[in-house]
C-alpha cells in the first residue's frame, strides 16, 4: 500500500506550466534512469495521476502529496497523467512518463521522455545557456546525436538508454524542489529551448559519429611561427570551450559542427546522407 503524508509546495504548478511544449513530430522516446534502484522512492505529482501496475490495477496519485513506491507493489508501475502533469523524484519534476522498475533489490525511476523534451533538460546543464546561440545549437545536435545512438544500441541494456550524470549527458528534469522554502525552481532556459527548437530533429550524419563532447577536448593548439590554430586531427569530439570562441567570433553552428565531427547533418525521418 502506497503511504504518503501532506506536502504542499508554493507556485509549483505555475512555475511547471510555463515551461511546457509540445513535443515535435521529429522526436523520439529515450529512456533515462533518474533515480535508483533504492529500498523504496518517494514521489510526488503535480496534477491528478495515476499508477499503472502490471497486473492491471490501477492507483490514483493526489497531486502535491508524497507517495512511497516500494519494489513489491506488483512488477513495474507506470505513472500516467494528462499530458501537462510532471513526476517529482529525488527532489527533481520529470515531464512525460515515470517508469519504477524493480531492479538490483530495490526500485528505480526511469523517465520514458519524448527527445525534443529530454533535451530542454541537458542542454542548459551540459552549455551555459548564456553562451552565444551557435554555440547552444551545436550543443543541442550533438546531445540529441548522443541520445539517439545510445537509445538505438540500447546502452545499458533492457531496461534504460540513459543514466542522467556524466557518464553519459547530465540531467536534472524540468525543475528542483528546494525543500526548505517550498519553491521549485526551473532546470530550463529560454535561450537553451531556442537552440533545441531551431534544430529539431537534426542529427551528425555519419553513424560513427557518437556526438562526444568535452568541456576541453584540445590540449594542444599548432604554431605556424605566425600565429596559434586548431589541430586538424579531430573528428569525433567537440571542445565545449573552444566551440563557445568559434561562435562568438562568427561560426555558425553548422560551420563549428563540421569542423568537429566531420559530417553533414541531417533531419530524423530523412534519408541519411551517405557518408564519402
Amino acid at each position: 500500500m502506497i503511504k504518503y503524508r501532506w506536502f504542499w509546495w508554493t507556485a509549483v504548478l505555475g512555475l511547471l506550466e510555463l515551461i511546457n511544449l509540445a513535443p515535435p513530430a521529429q522526436a523520439f522516446v529515450v529512456r533515462v534512469l533518474v533515480e535508483g534502484p533504492r529500498p523504496a522512492l518517494d514521489i510526488a505529482v503535480s496534477v491528478p495521476a495515476t499508477l499503472v501496475q502490471d497486473d492491471g490495477k490501477l492507483i490514483a496519485l493526489a497531486p502535491l502529496r508524497f507517495h512511497r513506491i516500494t519494489p513489491n507493489m506488483h512488477g513495474t508501475l507506470t505513472l500516467k497523467n494528462d499530458g501537462r502533469g510532471y513526476t517529482m523524484v529525488g527532489g527533481r519534476w520529470y515531464p512525460d512518463t515515470v517508469r519504477f522498475e524493480p531492479l538490483g533489490g530495490g526500485i528505480a525511476a526511469v523517465n520514458w521522455v519524448e527527445s525534443e523534451t529530454y533535451l530542454r533538460g541537458v542542454v542548459p546543464r551540459e552549455m551555459p545557456a548564456s553562451w552565444n546561440l551557435n554555440a547552444l545549437m551545436a550543443q543541442a545536435i550533438a546531445a540529441r546525436t548522443y541520445a539517439y545512438i545510445s537509445r538505438l544500441e540500447r546502452k545499458w541494456g533492457p531496461h534504460y538508454d540513459l543514466v542522467d550524470d556524466e557518464r553519459d549527458q547530465v540531467y536534472g528534469g524540468f525543475a528542483q524542489l528546494d525543500a526548505r522554502s517550498g519553491q521549485s525552481r526551473n532546470l530550463v532556459h529560454p535561450r537553451s529551448d531556442q537552440a533545441v527548437v531551431s534544430t529539431t530533429g537534426v542529427i551528425l550524419g555519419r553513424g560513427d559519429v557518437r556526438g562526444f563532447y568535452r568541456a576541453r577536448a584540445v590540449t594542444a593548439w599548432i604554431s605556424d611561427g605566425k600565429g596559434y590554430f586548431l589541430p586538424q586531427t579531430r573528428g569525433r569530439v567537440m571542445d565545449q570551450n573552444v566551440t563557445q570562441h568559434m561562435a562568438a567570433s562568427g561560426w555558425n553552428y553548422n560551420q563549428i559542427l563540421d569542423y568537429w565531427y566531420k559530417t553533414p547533418l541531417y533531419r530524423l525521418q530523412e534519408p541519411a546522407p551517405r557518408s564519402g
